[in-house]
C-alpha cells in the first residue's frame, strides 16, 4: 500500500480530519510559528500615511492569514471547528481573536470604515444584529387572554 496508508486507523479507514493527507502543520506551535510570520509581515507592510502623518499598516484579515498559510479560509474553519483538528483548535482561535480585536480597536477610533467592519465581523466572527421586541404595552404587562384567530377552508364549502 501507499503513503496514504499512514493516514488510515486498523481497520483501513481514512483517519477523522486527514482525509488522506497529512496535516498541514505538524503541531500546533507550528501553526503558531506561522501565524505570527503573518502579524508580522502586516505590522511591517504600510498601506497608508494619512494627512496628520498617521501611519496606517496592513490590517489583519482572516483572508489574509489563509493566503499566508498557503490555504483557505475553509481550511482555517476545519483547524478551528472540525474533528480531528482539536490540538490546533485554541492557535486558530487566538489568531481570529486577535483579528476580529484589531477590527474592533480600528471600527473604534475611526481608522476603517464602518460598514465594511460590520459586514466582516458578521461574515468572519460571528456576529449577528439584534433585534429587541417589546412585547408589553408600554412598559406594562399586557393583562387578558390572548386573541385566537381561526382560518376557515373556503374551499371546502
Amino acid at each position: 500500500m501507499g503513503a496514504a496508508n499512514d493516514q488510515r486507523n486498523d481497520k483501513g479507514q481514512f483517519i477523522i480530519g486527514n482525509y488522506a493527507s497529512a496535516k498541514m502543520w505538524k503541531s500546533p506551535e507550528e501553526l503558531q510559528q506561522a501565524i505570527d510570520q503573518y502579524f508580522s509581515e502586516c505590522e511591517s507592510n504600510l498601506v497608508h500615511t494619512s494627512k496628520d502623518g498617521t501611519k496606517i499598516f496592513e490590517p489583519y484579515t482572516i483572508e489574509g492569514l489563509a493566503l499566508v498559510l498557503d490555504c483557505d479560509t475553509d481550511t482555517l474553519l476545519n483547524y478551528e471547528k472540525k474533528e480531528g483538528y482539536e490540538p490546533y483548535f485554541g492557535t486558530i482561535k487566538r489568531a481570529k481573536l486577535k483579528i476580529q480585536k484589531q477590527k474592533l480597536v480600528n471600527g473604534l477610533v475611526g481608522l476603517s470604515n464602518s460598514t465594511l467592519t460590520i459586514f466582516d465581523l458578521k461574515n468572519n466572527h460571528g456576529y449577528k444584529d439584534k433585534t429587541e421586541q417589546d412585547l408589553t404595552s408600554k412598559g406594562n404587562e399586557l393583562k387578558g387572554s390572548p386573541s385566537v384567530i381561526s382560518f376557515v377552508d373556503k374551499t371546502k364549502e
